[in-house]
Parts: C-alpha cells; structure tokens; sequence
C-alpha cells in the first residue's frame, strides 16, 4: 500500500498524516472496547445508540452546513467569515434546542419513549445534554474544515486522538463509578466532544486573532453566496443523517437494545478503517479536488486516482473479515457478543462500498451539486426505511432478513454513488 501511495507525493503525505492520528484515535477506541464491553451491556450500547443517533440528526442543524462552504473561496478572509458565521448559527440552533426542550419536555418524553418497547430508554436522563452537543458538534466541524483549508492535517489528526484519548478514559472511568450505567457512555462522550473542541479553538484563535477580524456585513454577503449550502444541502444532509442514524433507533422500537447495541459495536469495529483510510483520503481528495475543478473545470484524474487506491486498500481485508467475524468477535469482545459478528457478515459488502463511495460523495459539494445531493439523500432515507416498515407490518420479520434487505439496499446505493460523483468530475468537459 505504502509503495501504490507513493510517499514522495503531496497528496500521500497528507493522507499518511491523517491516517496515523486517526489509527491512533481508532486504535484507542478499539482497544478499550474489549473493556467496555465488559462494563455495559448489550442494552446499555443500544440506548447510547439511541441517544447519539437523535444528536447525531440534529446537529446537521448546527451550522445550516455553511461549514461545507469554508474549503471554497479563494480568498482566506472569506473562509475565516464562513466560520465565524457558522458558529453564530451553532449557538442560535443550541439555544434554541434548549428552549425547546425546556418547554415542551414532557411532550418530546411521550413522543420518544415508546411504550411498547420494555428496553426503551429514559429519555429525560439525557435530554438536556443534547443542545451542550449539538454546539460542540457545530464548532468542532467548521474548525475542522477551516484546517482542512489550511492544510493543517497534524491538528486535524491530534484532534481525533485528544478525543478519543479522553472519551475512552471518561467511558471506563464513569463506568465503574455509575455502576454500569448507560450514562456513563453519554458522559464520556460529551467530555471527549468539548476537549477536542477546545483543542482546535485554541490552535485557530492563535492563528488567526491578528490577521482576520468578523465583518458582519461581509458574513452577509457570504451567506448569500453560499445560500445553497443551506437551502438544499441541510436537507439533504438531515436525510442522510436520518438514514444513517435511523436504524439505531428502529432496532430500539422494533426489536431490542440488545439489538441495537449488538449494530453499534458493528458499526464501530467496522467503521474503523472507514473512518481511518477513507476519511483521511476523502479529506484530502476534497482539498486537491477542489483546487484541481477550481483550476481546470474538471478533476477526473485526481478522481480515478482515489478511487483506485481506496479499491486497493480495501478489497482483500474486507474479504478476509466476512469469513472471520463471528470468531472474531467472540475472541475479542467476549462470546455474549458473537452474534455482533454475524450481523457483521451480513453488512460487510454494504461497509465496502460505503468504504469506497464516501470519500468521493465529495464531488457534491466540489461540484456544488446540491439539489443532486438531496435527490439522493430522499432515497436513502427511503430504503433505510423500508426494512423497518416491512418489521412494523409483518411481525414475524427476523431481524437477519431485515438485515439482508438492509445491507443490499444501501449496497446498490453506494454503486449509484460512485456512478453519478465519476460523472461530476468530468465538469464542464
């Protein structure tokens, strides 16, 4: 891999970088969850599932995805307006969650809680950690894409690792003191959120406090310039994270928080060289790509060229771990979670594509296809909620065969993906 990549090369070096704080970051995570596993339960992963899934939609609110826009302008003075102007809209969205939730508590209480379900989860535990999320989420991400911007993939990397280090840290320790309790999970992760939050605020207010000073008038004028960001991509966006969060919270009502615990830990075992490989190489992809459309109208070569390493990088470890997961699982994280593995199998030729297809899901936003991006996103939603229909109407549903009408409907989407981003990058040509 390392000779395809080529280290000499910009675009690997940056690549490389993310990666190793990312692996380091996963790593972490990985390597605790033998121990966390043995702290909470199955039900305990799914009601975190539960509770994260709900954030996870609602901060796609947070900054009306003007954070999208800060890779763009050519001039660096506009970017530092984009994100201070995303910020402001990340605190008006928290403050108003709060005053949402203050009020209509009990309504938001019964509407959640479902009471056909005996492991659904006490949703006023957690209520009020939610709008604390969804501003550290908002700021985290436009500082994230500023240094994307910048080229600051070292900050970018010891990020992940500064939370992931105290996240880890949090969820074990709260966990022996709340005696296995799922708040323990939820803590830990607020904790991880603000450090790595404070984190990048630090390196951005050090950088940029004697350079570039807010210009509302100038926000303004952003704002309209990138008023697409807003107008179809928080759509979009809110589907896409609907469709991505969604099933946590279906197995929740559906089935059990065994269940969904039982996803999540597949999810994140999974999603670890998604979020290590693919993200560091999707990160980097946006920044060459869209300097190249910017430059030439078009970026098919740089195109080809990711979507040839990522189907190196990932062909042979993905084939290997359909075989091997059940086992796998087992050994690692204790025979009660076996049956995570076989759910594993069943998704693993969904992972691999969505592995392959997201780093290059940028060209929606390189090519500015908005309205593109929505149409797909309304039919992701679309299929991820068809299995969960089919388990509403028909009780007797398994959940393997929702599982396999699940794994090949996002798998025939990811295909479609990579077809339409493969024709954005031809441009104007």
């Amino acid at each position: 891999m390392i000779n395809h990549l080529k280290l000499k090369s910009e675009f690997s070096r940056n690549v490389l970088t993310l990666m190793t704080g990312t692996t380091i970051a996963q790593a972490l995570a990985i390597a605790a969850a033998p121990i966390l596993t043995r702290i909470y339960t199955p039900e305990d992963f799914g009601l975190f599932a539960f509770y994260f899934s709900v954030v996870s939609i609602l901060a796609v609110l947070a900054t009306g995805r003007y954070e999208l826009a800060i890779v763009l302008p050519r001039k660096r003075d506009d970017a530092y307006q984009i994100v201070i102007l995303s910020w402001l809209i990340s605190v008006l969205v928290s403050l108003l969650t709060l005053v949402l939730i203050w009020s209509f508590e009990i309504q938001i209480v019964s509407l959640l809680d479902s009471p056909d379900s005996p492991d659904s989860p006490d949703i006023a535990t957690w209520l009020y950690w939610i709008p604390l999320s969804i501003f550290l989420m908002g700021i985290y991400q436009s500082l994230y894409y500023w240094f994307n911007r910048e080229k600051e993939y070292r900050n970018m990397a010891n990020s992940r690792v500064v939370q992931s280090s105290t996240m880890v840290a949090s969820q074990i320790g709260f966990g022996f003191l709340s005696m296995y309790s799922v708040l323990g999970l939820i803590l830990g992760q607020a904790i991880g959120q603000a450090v790595s939050t404070l984190y990048m605020a630090n390196k951005f207010v050090k950088n940029t406090s004697n350079i570039h000073k807010t210009h509302k008038l100038k926000q303004i004028a952003l704002a309209k310039r990138y008023i697409n960001f807003p107008k179809f991509l928080l759509i979009a966006h809110t589907m896409n994270a609907t469709s991505r969060q969604s099933p946590s919270i279906f197995f929740n009502i559906f089935f059990t928080a065994t269940t969904a615990g039982f996803y999540l830990l597949v999810q994140r075992v999974i999603g670890a060289p998604i979020t290590i490989v693919g993200g560091a190489v999707g990160d980097v992809f946006r920044q060459q790509a869209s300097k190249a459309y910017a430059e030439r109208g078009e970026c098919v070569a740089e195109y080809k060229s990711t979507f040839k390493k990522l189907l190196l990088i990932s062909i042979v470890p993905f084939s290997i771990f359909i075989f091997i997961a059940p086992d796998l699982f087992a050994i690692v994280f204790g025979e009660d979670w076996r049956i995570a593995g076989e759910y594993a199998q069943i998704l693993t030729p969904m992972f691999f594509l969505q592995f392959v297809s997201r780093p290059l899901a940028n060209m929606y936003l390189i090519a500015e296809k908005q309205r593109q991006d929505l149409y797909l996103n309304v039919s992701l939603l679309v299929i991820t909620v068809f299995p969960f229909l089919l388990a509403y109407y028909y009780t007797d549903l398994s959940i393997w065969i929702v599982l396999y009408i699940f794994s090949f409907a996002y798998s025939s989407i990811y295909l479609i993906n990579l077809f339409i981003t493969y024709n954005f990058s031809k441009g104007i040509i």
